[in-house]
C-alpha cells in the first residue's frame, strides 16, 4: 500500500488503533488455528494413515517451539523498526504454502518438517509477537484493554477451531481440512493485514490512543529500549522470569489436567467440561485484566493474577469433585487470561514503546526452558511420586516466585512532559 494512501486512510476515518487491534486479534486467530488450536483434531487420522504412534504425533508441537524460539528475537526486531506489514503478509504466504504441501506429503517425516518450519515459522511472522508490538505501540492509556482483545483471538481459536477442524476431517478427509485451514488463513489474513497493519500511530500523524498530544509516559525507558539498553536493566529480566514462571501454569493445566482428572475417576468427557469454563473465564480474563491493568499499578494486577493460578492449583490439591474441577478452572482461566495483557502494559511502563517486539521476543526465548519444562517436569514427577500433588505444589511454589519477582519490578516515575515518541522515530509505513 503506497505511503500516501495509508497515511490517508486514519485522517479520513478517525483513529486507526481499534483496526489494527482487529488485525492483532486475526492475527493470534489465525496464529492458533493454523498451529496448536486444532492440532488434537489430526492426531488419530495421522496415526491412522500412517501407522504411527500418538505420542510420536504429539511430539511436533514442541519441537516447532524448540527450533522457533530463536526465530522470535528477530521478529521482535523487525516487528519494532522493520516493514512489519510485509512480513505479516509474507508470513501468510509462507504458512499456507505449508499448510497445502503438508496436505499433499506422502511421509509422516515431511510433514512434520513441514508443520515444524513452513508452517510454524509462518505463523510467528504474522502471529502474537508481531500482534503485541504493533497494539502496544498505539495505545498507552487503553493498551491493557487493547492487547486483552487482540490476545483474545487466541481463545476464541482454541475453542473453535478444534470443532470446525473434526466437522471438515469427518465431511473431506484431514488432507481436505487442512486445504480448508489454508484456504481461510489467505482469504482473511492477507486483506486484514494489507489495509489495518500500521507500525506505529507517528506513522500516519496520530497519537497513541487518538489524542491530541503524546502520550506522558516514560521517556527513558522509551529511549534506552530503542538502542537495546533494556538488556542492562533489571526489570527486563525480572519481568522475562516473572512471566515464564505464570506461563508454566497454562502449559502444565493443557497437558495433565485430563490425566488428573481421570485419574479421580471422572470419565474423559468429564474431564475435560472443566476446560470449557477455562476457556471462558480465559478470555474474561484477558479482557478484564486489561482494563484492570489500565487503571490500576500493574504490578498490583499481576499479584491478583498469581492468587487466582495459586488458588485453583489448591483447589486442585485438595483433590476435589466435579464441582471443584470446574471452579478451579475457572480461577485458572481467570489468572491465564490475565497473563499477556499485564505483561504488555508493565513492558510498555518500563520500556516506553520503542523496542515492545524485542522485548517480547528475547524475553520469551530466555523465559523457553522454563515454559517448554514445566509439563514434561509434572509428569516425571508423577512418574515418581504415583500422583500429582507434588507437581501442583511445585507450580505453586512458582507463582510465589513468580509473584516475588514482579513485585520486584520498579516502575519510573510518569512524566507530565516527557513523551514515548523518543522510543518510536517515524518512519515509512509498513
Amino acid at each position: 500500500m503506497p505511503a500516501a494512501a495509508t497515511a490517508a486512510l486514519p485522517t479520513a476515518s478517525g483513529f486507526f488503533g481499534w483496526r489494527v487491534v482487529g488485525a492483532g486479534f486475526v492475527s493470534n486467530l489465525l496464529n492458533s488455528t493454523c498451529t496448536f488450536g486444532a492440532f488434537g483434531v489430526f492426531v488419530i487420522p495421522l496415526s491412522e494413515e500412517f501407522g504411527a504412534s500418538r505420542g510420536t504425533i504429539s511430539t511436533a508441537p514442541g519441537v516447532a517451539m524448540l527450533l522457533l524460539a530463536p526465530l522470535g528475537a528477530l521478529i521482535g526486531r523487525w516487528a519494532d523498526r522493520g516493514p512489519v506489514r510485509l512480513m505479516m503478509l509474507a508470513g501468510v504466504l509462507l504458512c499456507v504454502l505449508g499448510l497445502v504441501l503438508l496436505s499433499r506429503a506422502r511421509e509422516l517425516w515431511w510433514i512434520g518438517l513441514l508443520f515444524c518450519t513452513l508452517v510454524n515459522g509462518g505463523a510467528n511472522l504474522f502471529g502474537p509477537l508481531p500482534a503485541m508490538a504493533l497494539v502496544g505501540k498505539w495505545f498507552v492509556r487503553r493498551r491493557g484493554l487493547a492487547l486483552g482483545l487482540a490476545v483474545a483471538g487466541s481463545t476464541i481459536a482454541t475453542a473453535a477451531a478444534p470443532y470446525f477442524a473434526a466437522r471438515l476431517v469427518g465431511s473431506i478427509g484431514w488432507r481436505g481440512a487442512v486445504d480448508a485451514i489454508a484456504l481461510f488463513t489467505l482469504v482473511v489474513g492477507l486483506p486484514v493485514f494489507a489495509l489495518f497493519v500500521v507500525r506505529s500511530p507517528e506513522e500516519v500523524g496520530q497519537q497513541p490512543d487518538g489524542a491530541a498530544e503524546p502520550p506522558s509516559e516514560v521517556a527513558q525507558g522509551g529511549a534506552v529500549a530503542g538502542a537495546g539498553g533494556f538488556l542492562r536493566q533489571p526489570n527486563f529480566y525480572l519481568q522475562a522470569l516473572g512471566f515464564a514462571l505464570l506461563f508454566s501454569s497454562p502449559i502444565v493445566i493443557a497437558i495433565h489436567f485430563v490425566p488428573f482428572a481421570e485419574d479421580l475417576g471422572f470419565s474423559r468427557e468429564q474431564a475435560a467440561l472443566p476446560l470449557a469454563a477455562l476457556a471462558f473465564c480465559s478470555l474474561c480474563g484477558k479482557l478484564g485484566f486489561g482494563v484492570i491493568g489500565d487503571r490500576i499499578d500493574p504490578r498490583h494486577a499481576a499479584r491478583l493474577a498469581v492468587a487466582l493460578l495459586i488458588a485453583a492449583w489448591l483447589v486442585l490439591i485438595a483433590e476435589p469433585g466435579f464441582a471443584g474441577l470446574v471452579a478451579a478452572g475457572a480461577l485458572m482461566g481467570c489468572g491465564v487470561g490475565a497473563v499477556v495483557p499485564l505483561q504488555g502494559v508493565l513492558i510498555g511502563r518500563c520500556f516506553g514503546r520503542g523496542a515492545i517486539g524485542q522485548i517480547f521476543g528475547i524475553g520469551g526465548l530466555m523465559g523457553l526452558p522454563i515454559i517448554a519444562g514445566a509439563a514434561p517436569l509434572a509428569g516425571l514427577l508423577f512418574d515418581l511420586e504415583g500422583s500429582y500433588q507434588l507437581a501442583f505444589a511445585v507450580e505453586v511454589a512458582a507463582l510465589v516466585a513468580a509473584g516475588a519477582l514482579l513485585s520486584l519490578v520498579r516502575l519510573p516515575p510518569l512524566s507530565a512532559t516527557a513523551s514515548e515518541a523518543v522510543a518510536s522515530p517515524r518512519r515509512s509505513p509498513a
